[in-house]
């Protein structure tokens, strides 16, 4: 059974963005915790394959809040078309989950 938590990812162009949204999202309560590291993505963008070194974020939410978060990150965001994807915790150890309820906002 579903939980009604979720991990919310994105990626980010350069640390400086990833570290202002990942704060920001933790100190609104959007998201209990966000863990950022370096990546390498290859994608094609604009009929052109590319190359970055960019930061993925994953978020841990209530899935009630996606839009809030959504928005949060398009807010802060320097991509015109971010990465935003939520992807449903289905089971969890309870204790975590209980801390990712306690972490975020009181709905």
């Amino acid at each position: 059974m579903p939980t009604p938590f979720a991990l919310v990812m994105t990626t980010c162009g350069d640390k400086p963005n990833a570290e202002l949204i990942a704060r920001g999202l933790v100190e609104q309560r959007l998201s209990a915790c966000v863990q950022m590291f370096p990546i390498e993505s290859v994608y094609r963008w604009e009929g052109v394959v590319e190359n970055a070194q960019e930061w993925m974020l994953f978020c841990k939410i209530k899935s009630n809040d996606y839009a809030d978060v959504e928005a949060a990150i398009r807010a802060a965001h320097t991509y015109c078309n971010p990465e935003i994807v939520e992807v449903g915790i289905e089971n969890g150890a309870q204790a975590y989950l209980d801390w990712i309820a306690s972490a975020t906002r009181d709905e």
